[in-house]
């Protein structure tokens, strides 16, 4: 099929859609080819399938694009292909809940086919998302895709670094600023800081300010963190007055830092708001709260 695209073979094309009986995104693609309205939910794709069904929607939209089609038929298959990749996120997310109540993470279950994520999902997402960036008036359908990744990341964080679940995290809440939903930005740049934080910071009481806090974090974290706090003072219009933070490379050299510094005058204190703490949840316990409502 990609090589008919390829070729702007595109009559040919849609009749080898027509005679597929491999996958539904065939079907429906065929559907909007010949000017049908196509609309999809959980129950349009078989839910062992939905991962394989977006990975070749993907594919085939990759080959389309680079292709003669109508645009209006590829920005409608570009809709299609966002639903079916929230669809599917939302399905992992589920997954990852069942196997959490048997006590397992959702990778230890992957030798189930049923329960298997596959590795190139997140990274397929992702791709939808850079393509859809070149085209105007896609902001909406970018946040649906930042939000389905984020989904997935969190679903199966045991296997990814840290620093990859708060750069979707970032994704995920800069996407959702630029379709004007503000005040979920602000939450989800508050619960990066709080979970981007250094350990020690978050175990300190907060009662003596003036104390030396020891900083472990990867240089990725830190930007991570100080990616999230811009973004957050910037729409919040607070500043965030930050705790005294000794930066090391080896936790040997950590526990021989001594813990207090001589004080120093500090006066100057953050607007209540919004200001993160470490008794506030952090990342993980917020996410599932903001996925909740889509």
């Amino acid at each position: 099929m990609i090589e008919l695209i390829q070729q702007n073979k595109l009559e040919e094309f849609k009749e080898a859609l027509k005679n597929s009986e491999e996958l539904q995104i065939h079907r429906y693609l065929y559907e909007i080819l010949n000017n049908n309205s196509v609309e999809v939910n959980e129950d349009s794709f078989p839910c062992d399938r939905y991962q394989i069904e977006f990975l070749e929607g993907l594919q085939l939209y990759k080959a389309l694009e680079k292709s003669e089609i109508n645009e209006d038929h590829l920005k409608q298959y570009a809709i299609l292909l966002v639903h079916l990749a929230f669809i599917t996120s939302t399905h992992i997310q589920y997954l990852a809940t069942e196997a959490m109540n048997q006590n397992f993470y959702l990778s230890d279950l992957e030798h189930i086919d049923n329960f298997r994520v596959l590795p190139e999902i997140r990274e397929s997402i992702q791709e939808l998302i850079h393509l859809l960036k070149n085209n105007p008036g896609e902001e909406k359908s970018i946040a649906n895709l930042a939000v389905a990744k984020a989904k997935i990341s969190n679903s199966i964080g045991n296997t990814l670094e840290k620093y990859e679940i708060g750069e979707d995290m970032l994704q995920f809440a800069e996407s959702f600023e630029k379709v004007g939903e503000t005040e979920t930005a602000i939450r989800i740049h508050q619960g990066i800081m709080n979970d981007f934080e250094c350990e020690s910071v978050k175990l300190s009481s907060g009662i003596i300010p003036e104390i030396n806090h020891v900083d472990d974090r990867p240089e990725v974290e830190m930007e991570i963190f100080n990616k999230a706090k811009i973004n957050f003072e910037r729409l919040t219009g607070q500043k965030i007055q930050e705790p005294n933070r000794v930066h090391v490379t080896e936790r040997k050299e950590a526990e021989n830092l001594a813990e207090a510094a001589p004080p120093h005058d500090q006066t100057e204190s953050p607007e209540p708001d919004y200001s993160p703490s470490p008794s506030q949840p952090g990342l993980l316990g917020k996410i599932k709260r903001f996925f909740g409502k889509n």
